[in-house]
């Protein structure tokens, strides 16, 4: 049984690319318009769709923390310039800005296990003082993932008879993970949902990701008929911010259906048979207990037999006769 119903309006499927809209930018654009004709409409689904994984594992935006340093503890701004970061030039680039900019003349450095030492994935951040004490200060759009942390103040205790901190998390460089597509041309999915890119994670920067629709059942969306041809579409990660793709475009299809009744008629169908089924069975069952009771009614006005024949009429059709037992041999009566 088909998904679409084509007898009256016929699928279509319609390509879109963020090179062609009519404004926004790659990540967040309109749509140049799209003819649909007088078809009826009523569901959608994503077909597939190529994204760039050109964003910025520190994007603009979400690049800055704060230092502080002991005894006045003045908020110093760091910013580590936007651009894709592994694990060594991050290191390198920590390093140099929190000693650029250390309110104290401070040396900082930034270490990770070596190749004789276990992988802990986390950074080590040493000072060159053991008086003044530093302390980092992160909010919801700071690197905090990127660096191994999370959303709060983290103090520099002594150790060894030096300020330090850890990680307290794996260092998180791959950054996004998931992507969703959001968009006015759907109403029942939850925030505009269209569909949700799980696979991020496996490509390599710069390359292609690629999503093929599998399942056009369970992630098809309810059509909004009240848009327009134009829609907007938006890029964002599981954090809602929007993702960057830095002026490269994607594309993707989707497909505008009608959708079948039938299985819903089936349905009914179903329902109704098994309803009267049912009913059936409860109206024998009523018989049987209206029948039960007659017959116990019947029962309990009846009295007990008064008379040998009556009595013979209890004894059972087949009755046995004890086997052995004789008179023959007893003494006469005088």
């Amino acid at each position: 049984m088909s998904l679409f119903d084509s007898s009256i309006t016929p699928p279509l499927v319609i390509n879109f690319n963020s090179k062609d809209r009519i404004q926004g930018t790659n990540s967040s654009f309109l749509s140049a318009p799209v003819d649909l004709g007088n078809n009826k409409f009523d569901s959608v689904c994503l077909v597939q769709a190529s994204l760039p994984k050109s964003f910025y594992n520190m994007p603009t935006g979400f690049n800055t923390f704060i230092l502080q340093e002991s005894p006045f503890f003045v908020s110093i701004s760091v910013t580590i310039p936007p651009g894709s970061y592994n694990r060594i030039n991050l290191q390198s680039v920590l390093a140099a800005r929190l000693t650029a900019l250390s309110p104290n003349g401070l040396t900082y450095t930034v270490s990770y296990p070596t190749s004789t030492q276990a992988d802990t994935f986390k950074y080590t951040f040493v000072t060159s003082s053991i008086v003044v004490s530093s302390r980092f200060i992160f909010n919801s759009t700071s690197p905090f993932r990127q660096m191994g942390f999370e959303v709060g103040t983290y103090i520099f205790a002594i150790s060894g008879g030096i300020y330090t901190l850890q990680s307290v998390n794996s260092l998180n460089l791959s950054y996004i993970l998931r992507i969703f597509i959001k968009t006015n041309l759907v109403i029942d999915a939850t925030d505009g949902i269209l569909e949700e890119i799980l696979n991020i994670g496996s490509y390599p920067t710069l390359s292609v990701v690629h999503y093929q629709q599998y399942n056009f059942d369970m992630n098809s969306r309810k059509y909004n008929t009240s848009s327009t041809n134009s829609w907007q579409f938006t890029l964002v990660d599981s954090f809602d911010q929007l993702v960057e793709l830095n002026g490269v475009p994607w594309a993707f299809s989707v497909v505008f259906y009608q959708r079948n009744k039938t299985h819903e008629l089936h349905k009914s169908e179903l329902l109704l048979s098994n309803e009267e089924r049912l009913f059936k069975i409860e109206q024998e069952q009523k018989r049987i207990e209206q029948d039960v009771n007659v017959k116990q009614n019947v029962t309990s006005s009846e009295s007990l037999p008064a008379t040998a024949n009556d009595l013979n009429t209890l004894l059972p059709i087949y009755p046995v006769v004890p086997f052995g037992i004789t008179t023959l041999f007893l003494p006469k009566p005088k």
